[in-house]
């Protein structure tokens, strides 16, 4: 037997990894990375939130003491606290790539209101609007000939 036989048998390993492939290995779950996603998004909240302490309170050393050791402490935290802050962007970025919602943005090109401009402002303000009881109601008509 060759040190490798020893090895695994001794650790319960299997000798030939390829034939003892997973198969659930690999796939895609929406409902646990949901959960690691809201995990992850927490931790780094909880991260930032003790950085942002610990720059307080590292701050009043550094300003104390006036110990150029403490300085430095002070602009490693902050540096530190800045790449948390990109760690949060990022995981924002990587969870919509992985899971490919896209944000839409509805544009209205050409709105056009027929009516006096008095009318036009007791629709848009209808506190200030000098006919209360009056406003009129607006109507959204889509044009369906593009």
């Amino acid at each position: 037997m060759n040190i490798n036989k020893n090895l695994a048998t001794f650790f319960n390993v299997p000798q030939d990894i390829e034939k003892t492939k997973s198969n659930h290995g690999g796939t895609y779950d929406i409902a646990n990375f949901q959960k690691d996603y809201d995990y992850v998004q927490q931790n780094l909240k909880n991260l930032v939130e003790n950085g942002n302490n610990a720059l307080e309170n590292a701050l009043k050393v550094a300003t104390e003491s006036d110990s150029p050791r403490a300085f430095e402490v002070v602009a490693i935290l902050l540096k530190t606290m800045a790449d948390l802050n990109n760690n949060v962007l990022d995981v924002h970025k990587k969870a919509k790539d992985l899971t490919g919602s896209k944000v839409e943005v509805k544009q209205t090109n050409n709105a056009v209101f027929v009516g006096s401009t008095k009318d036009l402002q007791n629709l848009l303000n209808k506190d200030r609007s000098t006919e209360k009881e009056n406003c009129i109601d607006a109507e959204i008509v889509k044009d369906e000939s593009k």
